[in-house]
């Protein structure tokens, strides 16, 4: 069978450079870094300080408070977005297509800060007990099946894991299918938010994060001369 073209039409963006697609484009060209001081937790014990925060991001601007404190952050983050694209393409309430739109999302770990905070309470409960959401909060294919339940999206749904190339790999399964005919519409892309103590300290043990800049702005750059 001949292959469709496929095209792209609308985007959302959630990202250290900016809310929204047209912020984080300005800021790339601009040449701007999204690294900063970390502010999601207390990083006093830690070698690394800095990281690509997420900033000024309000949930309630994309979605009902109440569905927003039942997510975790990466979930969150891509529930914005995806509003986003929804609403750039014209198809936000249009359930004839929503209902056969497919949702694939790329999240190489998911709820990380849901699994720290888990595990603190459950072994401070003397490993008895541990929030009741911690489950559906931390899994990766939460943001997907979030993003399905808040715009009605009824098509295909799956989470692709596979660590740092999970969203380029989702957007790729996500053409494969379109260009191929299984489906006509599908928002594709890619969530995470891992910034918490517990993700800081296990990187740092593999020597994967980069440390020892007074700029954090040049902290990384494993492209340049002088990789950190």
């Amino acid at each position: 069978m001949e292959k469709r073209r496929v095209v792209i039409t609308g985007m959302g963006a959630v990202t250290p450079l900016g809310n929204s697609v047209d912020e984080t484009w300005a800021a790339v060209k601009a040449g701007k870094s999204g690294v900063g001081p970390i502010t999601h937790f207390d990083c006093t014990p830690n070698k690394v300080k800095y990281a690509a925060e997420v900033k000024n991001f309000d949930p309630a601007q994309y979605m009902d408070a109440s569905a927003a404190r039942k997510m975790a952050r990466f979930t969150q983050y891509a529930v914005a977005a995806a509003k986003m694209a929804l609403d750039d393409s014209n198809l936000m309430g249009n359930q004839a297509v929503l209902d056969e739109t497919g949702c694939i999302l790329g999240v190489g770990i998911g709820g990380f800060e849901i699994t720290e905070s888990g595990c603190i309470s459950y072994y401070k409960s003397g490993c008895s007990k541990t929030p009741p959401m911690t489950i559906p909060e931390l899994i990766p294919n939460e943001a997907g099946g979030n993003i399905c339940m808040q715009f009605h999206l009824h098509g295909p749904t799956f989470a692709v894991s596979t660590a740092c190339s999970s969203g380029t790999d989702a957007l790729g399964t996500a053409f494969d299918m379109v260009r191929n005919g299984r489906m006509d519409v599908c928002l594709a892309g890619g969530a995470e938010s891992t910034i918490n103590g517990y993700a800081v300290v296990a990187f740092e043990v593999l020597h994967a994060l980069s440390s020892g800049f007074e700029d954090p702005a040049k902290a990384s750059r494993p492209f340049d001369k002088k990789r950190n």
